[in-house]
């Protein structure tokens, strides 16, 4: 990644650097020359950040730490604590650096509307893991703006690739192909935004390096070419082929009540102030994708 190179010889520190955008950010940097430090302490401890900033001085900090990202995390009251204390104690961890913070948000912030979602779109956020990734969003814009120090919020549609959760839509279609067995999802009518994991990593990597129009600012990060569910799996089982597309059953799983009919995302924003455009098709990241997970499962049985 030719963009991750200006950040060869720059101490970088990455909170939440074992999940899955995380370790592929962290990966990517580290290949690319960069002093790479990966917080694995307790984001809630004000002492082990400090302990944590003040040793490595960091140009550019990474947060995206988070509770709540599987369905067993589901303590609303650890979810405040991590979310929105963690950020909290960031904040005042950073006092003895300068560097620049790049802080990962979510799609799910925004209000439920038909069509592209904007960075102008109202945040209604209608879970208790979105409010508490807005809150924390809010907070690092109000210290952003309070201290001046360069703040870029990344806000994430449809992340998916190699290392993704087995539980998120694309992963689980695609095991469930390779293994030859039914797969059960919804109707999939709702539209979404997929984008491959090195275009969301490309992304923070420029928010990271650009000269910024201001400070705070959030950006939406996504393919911004809305696609149904229906025709996303059916993509899917056409590239797995051996008929897998006889093994989907629609209209299976009930549409969850928080199920909007379109998420997607507007990405002009990121392209026009990050130099944001997406590199790799859909088409070319679930074949990587299924590649990945066909290489995985040869391997476990070795």
């Amino acid at each position: 990644m030719a963009a991750a190179r200006t950040l060869a010889g720059r101490r970088i520190l990455i909170t939440g650097a074992r999940g899955f955008l995380g370790s592929h950010l962290s990966r990517a940097l580290t290949a690319s020359g960069a002093g790479v430090h990966a917080f694995t302490g307790d984001v809630t401890s004000l002492d082990s950040l400090r302990a944590e900033i003040a040793a490595t001085q960091p140009d550019v900090v990474f947060h995206l730490a988070a509770y709540g990202t599987t369905a067993r995390q589901r303590d609303v009251a650890r979810m405040r604590e991590v979310n929105v204390g963690g950020v909290e104690k960031l904040w005042a961890a950073l006092d003895s650096c300068r560097g620049r913070l790049i802080q990962a948000g979510s799609c799910a912030e925004y209000a439920p509307k038909d069509g592209a979602l904007t960075e102008d779109d109202p945040c209604v956020p209608d879970s208790e893991y979105a409010t508490s990734l807005h809150d924390a969003v809010s907070h690092s814009q109000a210290m952003a703006a309070r201290s001046g120090r360069e703040l870029v919020v990344l806000r994430p549609f449809g992340p998916y690739g190699p290392g993704d959760r087995p539980e998120r839509l694309i992963p689980f279609v695609i095991e469930g192909l390779l293994g030859h067995g039914r797969v059960a999802v919804t109707a999939g009518r709702q539209r979404r935004d997929f984008s491959y994991v090195s275009d969301h990593i490309a992304a923070f990597v420029a928010a990271a390096t650009v000269a910024l129009p201001g400070t705070g600012r959030a950006y939406n990060i996504g393919s911004g070419r809305p696609i149904s569910v229906r025709e996303l799996v059916a993509k899917i089982a056409g590239l797995v082929g051996d008929r897998a597309a006889d093994r989907i059953d629609y209209g299976a799983v009930p549409p969850r009540p928080d199920d909007r009919a379109d998420r997607y995302a507007d990405i002009s924003a990121a392209t026009r102030d990050l130099g944001f455009v997406p590199s790799v098709t859909l088409d070319d990241g679930l074949r990587l994708t299924i590649a990945a997970a066909r290489a995985a499962r040869q391997e476990a049985v070795r």
